[in-house]
Formats: structure tokens, C-alpha cells, sequence
């Protein structure tokens, strides 16, 4: 099973390898990607826009607060793992010394 999974994995890679070869603006091929992104301002505006909650001339300063609050989010979820890991390795250091 494992040869298989494998097998379907490299054929995919090629197909995807093959696929990015021939695509002549790569920038256009990811656009619609990228504006439907948490990291794009036009994603905010669309979900600010759906609550209903904001005027909408303060629909474009909203989205770039909710952005910032997002991405600082991501950051302090990526502090606390650390802090969290490094708690476990010191940890399991302590434990095989005794």
C-alpha cells in the first residue's frame, strides 16, 4: 500500500511540476488565491462586508484592523507553542537525569 501511495504522490508531483511549466503568467494563475487569503485586505473587506455590521466607508480601515488582529493571533499562538515546547524538552530533560 505504502509503494502505491507513494507511486500516486510522484505521479502528482510531476502533473503539478508539468502543469507550472507551461503557465505562461504565474502571477494570474494564484491571483484568485491570493485575494481570497486571511493575508489579502480584500478578504477582510469581504467578511466584514457579510457581517453588516460596519458603515461602508469604514469598511476598508475595519479590514486593516482585522487583519492586524489575525496576523498578531497567528504570532501569539506561535509564542505560546514555543514556550510550550520548550517546557516539554526541558521536561524530559529533567526526567532522564533522574
Amino acid at each position: 500500500m505504502a509503494a502505491d501511495q507513494r507511486t500516486v504522490s510522484a505521479q502528482r508531483s510531476i502533473a503539478a511540476n508539468r502543469s507550472w511549466a507551461m503557465t505562461p503568467n504565474r502571477s494570474e494563475r494564484t491571483a484568485a488565491a491570493r485575494a481570497a487569503s486571511p493575508t489579502s485586505l480584500s478578504y477582510w473587506e469581504a467578511r466584514i462586508r457579510a457581517e453588516g455590521v460596519v458603515r461602508e466607508q469604514d469598511v476598508a480601515a475595519a479590514a486593516v484592523n482585522a487583519r492586524r488582529a489575525h496576523m498578531k493571533q497567528i504570532r501569539a499562538r506561535g509564542v505560546a507553542k514555543k514556550a510550550s515546547e520548550k517546557v516539554a524538552r526541558e521536561t524530559e530533560r529533567f526526567q532522564r537525569a533522574v
